[in-house]
């Protein structure tokens, strides 16, 4: 699977990847002409399998907003959101079923068959 770019550009500006992990990332943006980071994304990171493969992606100009992701004006409230995201999405993806000592039956019960 492809991973996030650390940099590449989106709508004319510069996104450099600062921090992420298994669920959420974090860019710094420059402006339209500089490269300096004047604001912070973080952005849950979703698995997409298009004509490019399967590969890692921010949420598009029409998710973003609408999805947990989140833009901020100093550095300090974004790491803070980065922690309480990270949080919030992997308390959603629970705790693998694992069953073990059970074995699989792949005859049908009659009674519940004609469902």
């Amino acid at each position: 699977m492809k991973r996030l770019k650390e940099r590449f550009r989106k709508n004319g500006l510069p996104y450099t990847l600062l921090k992420r992990n298994e669920v959420v990332a974090m860019y710094g943006i420059g402006g339209t002409y500089t490269e300096k980071i004047l604001h912070w994304e973080v952005c849950k990171i979703y698995i997409r399998n298009d004509k490019y493969g399967i590969r890692e992606s921010i949420p598009s100009n029409e998710q973003f907003g609408r999805d947990p992701s989140r833009c901020f004006n100093d550095i300090e409230s974004a790491l803070q959101y980065f922690e309480e995201l990270t949080t919030k999405l992997k308390l959603y993806q629970g705790v693998p079923k694992v069953v073990s000592g059970v074995q699989e039956k792949d005859e049908v019960v009659s009674e519940f068959s004609s469902i």
